[in-house]
């Protein structure tokens, strides 16, 4: 069994930029997995700090570094680690965050087992301090599911994160690359594989993502609010109307309390009022209205 889980050779992506304070942590976390037959394609998005010299002394041949020049774009950096792999699977991991030491041979034994399904996630937590989770994915521990995840994708019951993905290369064929206009395409991307194959979800608890004031998202979150607006409409026509409808809501009611918290009250109000549009008999958005305007008059 043994033999044949570490037959498959998985290609690991990492795009990094200015994480010399952190990235070594991460492949530490690669370098102690339990699976061996990996190698780590590390996308340098032109880092200023000595990250290229950290890399440089390790001594493990499976361990690869490529400078791609400063693009801030994710999805490219990605893209360019799926131009140079070698191996029949493919896996993800930020620069910042960490895996349990048998995450990919516990993911390909999941994979050898389903041989239909065209990728494998896992539970995970986030966490701010090592070993302290400070929220996981799913409320499950333990077990596994295969099934088609599409739907469920837009009903916010999958936790889709690229740091918890193992796919068949394959299943590139169907769905093609990242999408490089956009900045935050990781999700899309999943939902693009749940679109064409079946999948295998683990719940053990097995990436561990990062926490911290320079993530990406910090300073981005509207446009990553827009972003996963386009991609229900996108997807409008391919699911059933209530979950279609009940996404946007839901969507749209979150985006509105984001903005509560960084104290935009108008443009919370505003979020509000349109999640209103997809239950009218909701007064769920009437209540967050109003919590809006108190807040409005109070910082006045």
């Amino acid at each position: 069994m043994v033999e044949k889980n570490q037959s498959h050779k998985v290609s690991i992506i990492m795009h990094t930029y200015n994480r010399a304070g952190l990235i070594m942590e991460t492949i530490e976390s690669i370098c102690k997995q339990t699976y061996h037959n990996w190698e780590l394609l590390i996308v340098d998005d032109g880092s200023e700090d000595n990250t290229d010299e950290l890399v440089a002394q390790l001594n493990d041949e499976r361990v690869h570094f490529h400078k791609a020049g400063r693009t801030g774009i994710g999805g490219k950096n990605k893209n360019i680690g799926l131009k140079l792999v070698k191996g029949e699977l493919i896996a993800f991991i930020d620069s910042d965050d960490l895996w349990s030491e048998t995450k990919l041979d516990k993911q390909v034994e999941a994979m050898n087992q389903y041989s239909e399904a065209g990728f494998c996630l896992t539970n995970g937590y986030n966490f701010r301090e090592p070993g302290k989770p400070a929220e996981y994915f799913y409320p499950e521990r333990e077990g596994a599911k295969y099934d088609n995840i599409f739907v469920e994708l837009f009903q916010s019951k999958v936790a889709a994160f690229t740091q918890a993905l193992l796919f068949r290369k394959e299943c590139l064929d169907h769905t093609g690359p990242f999408k490089e206009e956009k900045s935050f395409s990781d999700i899309e991307f999943i939902v693009n594989l749940a679109a064409h194959f079946k999948a295998v979800i683990l719940f053990e608890p097995l990436v561990f993502r990062r926490l911290h004031d320079s993530n990406y998202i910090t300073p981005n979150w509207e446009k990553s609010y827009f972003e996963g607006i386009e991609i229900i409409k996108s997807y409008k026509g391919k699911l059933p109307s209530d979950v279609a409808k009940n996404a946007l809501f839901r969507t749209y009611m979150n985006f509105g309390e984001n903005y509560l918290t960084h104290h935009r009250q108008k443009k919370a109000t505003s979020w509000f009022l349109k999640a209103w549009r997809y239950k009218p008999l909701s007064i769920v958005p009437f209540k967050k209205t109003v919590k809006a305007i108190l807040y409005y008059l109070r910082d006045k």
